[in-house]
């Protein structure tokens, strides 16, 4: 029998072998013996298989580990990965609201803020520990819309987002800001309300700019009066409410007399100047109640409520009057300044608003046709009148662009031997239904209403155009006169105008004579002076018309440089039987012959006068008695007896023949 190993060895520490156990020991100790090897061989079995199983156990445990090791270090890498990402997102985040106009705030659930960004201290001036624990009131504070904090407020109280809810508040610096801010409800998992959180932005910069552009849509930018848009919207405002309450209304249309003159002479700046000076002095000779605006350009218009009485819309023009006329200091120089003023009313005049202010426009172009500086209420018997010079002006445009306008010329004598000494030029208009129409009835117009300039250098091109021609022909006219307006003598393109004009004719300025009105260098002293300075120096001949019939003092012709006064016609009617009109005429031509002036006298049309004015040495004379208006061709006649060889046009042969 063999037995286990540990079995053996322990029999031969007892000195008992393996064979002699067999065969000295009894078969009863030799089959426990057996038991005991067994026993040892199932122990040792059971512990086989315990360390297999151990080995095993160890083995799997290793590889969870392994397994757990693993997933450990992948978790900790996104974790680590996580952690970045999301510092380089708040790292993102806080550039962006550095870089930006928001911040970001939270509420409570009782609307109490618990945290703002930095950024709300450093764009709205709002420090952080001044809002924390506050909530968001609409009080003198925070300061919304009537509109924009009841729809904030019923958001918040169902609980709903909102979005760019804007507000005003003052910081503690006392700085009026403008905050827009969006935010949504925060809530918790068992669907409880805990709060808000949501962004701010200061949009002061941007709301002021919006204001800036509707006080620039509203309001004059100069004055800061309404403007034109916004008056219409007052002005029907206030007629429904006369309306409503059955009161009356006024309007006073305001055009500042010679405004333009001193804007084109002293320069835009100065203009503005006037403008802002006038504007000011309107609104303090009003009511506060009364409304004042500034149309564009001088004009400015006032709306008068609740005066019935026309007495006292007078009273009302004349301290507007008087307030305009005040001398006024511009760029160091006292200018005095006067308005025309037109009025209208409502209901009596006009109802509706475009009416209303159209029939004031129509009054106050009839108070500058009567002399400016005046008031003027709006009648029928006015529309009428501006009906007919606006159907006028409607054809004297056409008449330019349809070559309706023409010339005529009358001469010029020397009062002892009627040698020709020049022409004047004199405008005329041949309507295709009309037929010819009075310069009286049309230069009015053409003044008033800005035609004059393009008319006047339309004169002046075609007077030196036809003096070119006659000379051409050999006829060797002394020179052309001609009449400049008070717009044309305040153009200032007029010098550089006719310089042109005598360059592209191929004259000398001697050539040229301009005649200027008392009333139109009086206008502008100064201005009138230095034109007539630089003209004189040029060579062009001044004269000085209607003399007699404005200021016609010795200082006065001192004061301008011309070279020939014109004697009004209504001193010349009376000249051989009234005693004051020769008078007159004397006092005139000694005058001006004391200053070393040529005289010529107008309106001569009898012998007697033209007698009268050689005994008081008047050196030229004009009128019927010594030659009519005529066309250039018409004039062939005269012309060839004043010039004897000259070429004839063929049309202009039988005119010569009847001279002869």
């Amino acid at each position: 029998m063999t037995f286990h190993p540990l079995l053996r060895r322990q029999l031969k520490r007892q000195g008992l072998e393996d064979d002699a156990a067999s065969s000295s020991l009894l078969p009863a100790w030799v089959a426990l013996l057996g038991r005991v090897s067994r026993a040892y061989e199932e122990h040792d079995q059971e512990r086989r298989l315990l360390e297999h199983s151990q080995e095993l156990a160890s083995q799997e445990t290793e590889e969870l580990y392994a397994t757990l090791r693993q997933e450990r270090d992948q978790l900790e890498e996104r974790v680590i990965d996580r952690t970045a990402a999301l510092r380089t997102s708040e790292s993102r985040l806080q550039s962006l609201l550095s870089l930006s106009a928001d911040w970001v705030w939270e509420q409570d659930a009782n609307m109490r803020f618990t945290f703002l960004s930095e950024g709300v201290e450093k764009v709205a001036g709002i420090p952080v520990a001044h809002m924390i624990g506050r909530r968001r009131e609409a009080d003198e504070g925070f300061q919304a819309g009537g509109e924009e904090w009841s729809a904030y407020s019923s958001a918040v109280h169902e609980r709903r987002p909102f979005r760019d809810f804007s507000y005003r508040f003052n910081n503690p610096a006392g700085e009026l800001r403008y905050i827009r801010i969006s935010g949504v409800p925060v809530m918790g998992d068992d669907g409880s309300f805990k709060g808000y959180r949501g962004i701010g932005q200061d949009i002061t910069a941007s709301t002021l700019a919006e204001q800036r552009i509707q006080e620039l849509a509203h309001f004059d930018a100069l004055t800061g009066l309404p403007n034109r848009s916004r008056f219409i919207s007052d002005l029907e405002a206030a007629l429904w409410r006369a309306s409503q309450r059955q009161e009356t209304l006024a309007i006073f249309f305001i055009d500042l007399d010679r405004f333009k003159t001193i804007n084109d002479t002293l320069g835009h700046a100065a203009g503005d100047e006037l403008l802002c000076a006038m504007a000011s002095r309107i609104r303090g000779a009003l009511r506060h109640e009364d409304l004042v605006a500034r149309l564009g350009g001088d004009e400015f218009v006032v709306v008068v409520n609740g005066i019935t009485d026309d007495n006292d819309l007078h009273q009302i023009a004349g301290k507007l009057l008087g307030s305009l006329s005040s001398p006024v200091c511009i760029q160091g120089a006292q200018f005095e300044i006067s308005g025309s003023i037109g009025v209208a009313r409502y209901p009596e005049d006009a109802r509706d608003a475009p009416s209303l202010l159209k029939q004031a426009d129509t009054a106050m172009y009839q108070a500058k046709g009567h002399g400016r500086n005046t008031v003027q209420f709006y009648t029928a018997e006015i529309a009428e009148r501006a009906a007919r010079e606006f159907e006028m002006e409607s054809a004297l445009r056409l008449a330019m662009v349809r070559d309706e306008l023409f010339l005529h010329f009358q001469p010029k004598v020397s009062a002892s031997d009627q040698r020709l000494t020049g022409l004047e030029a004199l405008l005329r208009w041949r309507h295709p239904i009309r037929g010819m129409v009075s310069p009286a009835e049309f230069i009015p117009v053409a003044e008033e209403r800005g035609l004059i300039i393009g008319i006047g250098r339309w004169v002046l091109g075609a007077s030196l155009r036809q003096l070119a021609v006659w000379r051409s022909q050999g006829m060797p006219v002394p020179s052309v006169a001609v009449n400049l307006s008070a717009r044309q003598f305040a153009d200032p393109m007029l010098l550089p105008f006719i310089e042109q004009q005598l360059r592209d004719n191929g004259l000398q300025p001697q050539d040229l004579e301009v005649e200027l009105t008392e009333s139109v260098l009086m206008s502008e002293p100064e201005r009138a002076a230095q034109l007539l300075r630089q003209l004189s120096s040029l060579g062009v001949h001044v004269t000085i018309d209607d003399f007699g019939t404005g200021y016609s003092s010795l200082s006065y012709l001192k004061r301008f440089p011309a070279s020939c006064v014109k004697i009004d016609r209504s001193f010349i009617n009376g000249l051989a039987t009234d005693a004051d009109d020769r008078a007159i005429t004397q006092a005139v031509i000694a005058m001006a012959h004391s200053l070393g002036l040529r005289v010529v006298a107008e309106g001569v049309e009898t012998r007697e006068q033209l007698d009268a004015l050689r005994q008081l040495s008047c050196d030229e004379v004009q009128g019927y008695l010594t030659g009519r208006p005529a066309a250039p061709q018409d004039l062939h006649a005269r012309l060839a007896l004043a010039y004897p060889g000259h070429t004839v046009p063929a049309e202009a042969a039988p005119a010569l023949q009847a001279a002869a």
